[in-house]
């Protein structure tokens, strides 16, 4: 490609960084999260844009016609087990748009085919699904794609190592070379799927150990369940523990949101609207409550993800967000995937939110 039409896309490409960053930090928070629902354990979970230097560098070895294989945005889970990344791929299947003309699944011929080279990694090409992009929080990037890399932990050793070696040789030596490379490759992938089969044996044999032997049986307990809390019940956690409101709205203003003090009445509606969201959401316990916000206040996860959100609408000048609403917006996209399908407009989650973006 020439030096033209490469500084052309570069210069383009910085003009939007900060709308590819935003979506690669909301992207992988969202994936975080919906791997944490689905239960699956991970080692780490990674996002970026790509930097411009390294755009440069990428156009510079391409041609015109290659463009549509340039991928922006990177998202990469770092699992345990080969079994994880078969989960993942269901998970990640149901909630975007799959490009399958880019995408490498686990199940396709390059995979599968006994004389590839090395151990490559799952990769997908995916959008937002229609119904997310239609979503006011995320139509903006509904043109965007990105790029989805699963891997487990032994993948990426081999491909952080591969690069380091992969050097050029002299043509007497450089099939011996390819030839060590595969075989350590086939390794590795031995290792993932033995680590595996060991996992499962190590379940199945703590499956058949007999329990201790007792003394006496004890008579079960019963227990009654939770009954569903009132708005009372609720309003009593709060004044119970006054440090909740204080820690929420300071995670609202160091998120970047504008200091705003309501009025009693304002504070009132907002608590109002919390209960309704919690609700809808089937958080209608006081314990789940307690769960919630603990799980909110857990290595920061609340604050940051606010953070997103803020970062998401930062032209916004107009929102007006105090302890009761920043929770209510944390219900509202950590438990999305239970509401999107609900009368949002009747349940008044939609005027709610709207009122705490001042769009109302």
């Amino acid at each position: 490609m020439n030096r033209r039409r490469i500084d052309e896309i570069g210069i383009r490409y910085v003009e939007s960084l900060k709308l590819y960053e935003e979506y690669a930090a909301r992207i992988r928070n969202l994936i975080q999260d919906l791997v944490e629902v689905e239960g699956v354990e991970f080692y780490a979970i990674e996002g970026w844009a790509e930097p411009p230097a390294e755009l440069l560098n990428i156009l510079a070895n391409l041609e015109e016609k290659d463009l549509a294989g340039v991928d922006l945005v990177t998202v990469r889970v770092l699992l345990r087990f080969p079994a994880d990344v078969l989960k993942i791929e269901e998970l990640v299947k149901s909630e975007f748009d799959v490009d399958p003309s880019r995408s490498l699944p686990s199940d396709s011929g390059t995979l599968r085919d006994p004389r590839r080279f090395g151990y490559p990694a799952v990769v997908y090409i995916l959008s937002l699904s229609q119904s997310r992009s239609n979503l006011k929080e995320w139509a903006k990037y509904k043109d965007l794609n990105f790029r989805l890399e699963l891997r487990t932990m032994l993948q990426e050793v081999w491909a952080t190592i591969l690069p380091k070696v992969n050097q050029t040789v002299g043509t007497a030596s450089e099939e011996e070379f390819t030839r060590e490379l595969f075989l350590l490759g086939a390794m590795l992938e031995k290792a993932d799927k033995g680590f595996l089969t060991l996992r499962d044996e190590i379940r199945e044999e703590a499956l058949l150990v007999p329990p201790p032997e007792r003394t006496a049986l004890k008579k079960p307990e019963i227990q009654e369940a939770e009954t569903l809390f009132t708005d009372e019940e609720l309003y009593q956690l709060f004044r119970d523990e006054p440090s909740l409101l204080g820690r929420w709205n300071e995670a609202a203003i160091n998120a970047g949101f504008p200091e705003f003090t309501p009025s009693a009445e304002y504070l009132r509606e907002s608590f109002t609207n919390l209960c309704g969201i919690l609700r809808a959401a089937g958080i209608d316990t006081i314990s789940e409550v307690r769960k919630f916000l603990a799980d909110m206040e857990k290595d920061d996860k609340g604050t940051r993800q606010l953070k997103t959100i803020h970062e998401a609408f930062r032209e916004n000048e107009k929102w007006r967000v105090d302890p009761f609403s920043a929770l209510f917006l944390l219900v509202l996209n950590f438990r999305w995937d239970g509401l999107k399908d609900k009368d949002l407009a009747g349940l008044g989650i939609k005027k709610g939110s709207d009122r705490i973006s001042g769009t109302d």
